[in-house]
């Protein structure tokens, strides 16, 4: 009898001891996973496939200069990546003690084309070594009996196609981030923003089609010509 008695008590114990188990190994993947992403977030992304990365010197072409024609003489022009960094590089150098001023930890921005996708990166020196964060650019055109209308999206499309899971904004290292987390490296990105203020004013402003391609960029100022009432079409 006093076996029969010990039995549940027993039981009891082990339900306990496999529940105290599997708490600690969800505790051990959590925390993992967390290490991972921490990892990867300190890891900057790899730059070197980027043009215009490690040049030293200035673009072959004086870019305000190119865009001011292209507006004046209402033609296209294209804008390739290594141009569009080394203009980074030295317009952002030239204005460190401008509207970056209070910002000197910003070492490089470079930007990175890819079809119908632009990524912006910062690099950032941080207690000596190179961290990055960058923000996906989408721009999306479309034309009706009242004009042109230009959206900008910032983001480089799902996560996964299936997923429910928010668009993906950027990357905070290697680390993929969910559009939402852009609010907190947007300030970074006004600063840069206000620093170039010309040169997005005759790239972006003054320019009715934008066109992302592989490794360069197609602007044009001209403002097609289409018969009112067509219907809407995307460039």
């Amino acid at each position: 009898m006093a076996k029969e008695k010990k039995e549940p008590e027993l039981l009891v114990s082990e339900n306990m001891s496999l529940t105290g188990k599997l708490f600690r190994l969800l505790v051990l993947v959590v925390c993992g996973g967390i290490i991972l992403i921490i990892y990867q977030i300190l890891q900057p992304q790899n730059l070197t496939n980027i043009d215009g990365y490690e040049s030293s010197g200035s673009s072959s072409r004086n870019l305000q200069e190119v865009l001011n024609k292209a507006v004046e003489g209402n033609y296209s022009v294209t804008l390739t990546e290594a141009e569009i960094n080394n203009m980074l590089r030295t317009e952002l150098l030239a204005k460190q003690g401008g509207a970056l001023s209070s910002d000197a930890s910003i070492k490089q921005v470079l930007v990175r084309l890819k079809k119908d996708l632009a990524e912006v990166i910062i690099v950032r020196e941080v207690f000596g070594r190179d961290m990055t964060i960058s923000m996906y650019l989408q721009i999306q055109q479309t034309e009706d009996e009242n004009g042109i209308t230009t959206k900008i999206h910032l983001h480089g499309g799902d996560i996964e196609k299936s997923s429910p899971l928010p668009k993906v904004g950027g990357r905070f290292g290697k680390f993929a981030i969910p559009q939402g987390f852009l609010r907190a490296v947007f300030l970074d990105y006004v600063k840069i923003a206000d620093a170039l203020g010309p040169e997005i004013d005759l790239g972006f402003k003054k320019m009715a089609r934008f066109e992302i391609q592989d490794k360069r960029v197609v602007l044009d100022p001209r403002r097609p010509t289409r018969h009112v009432g067509g219907d809407e079409s995307p460039f």
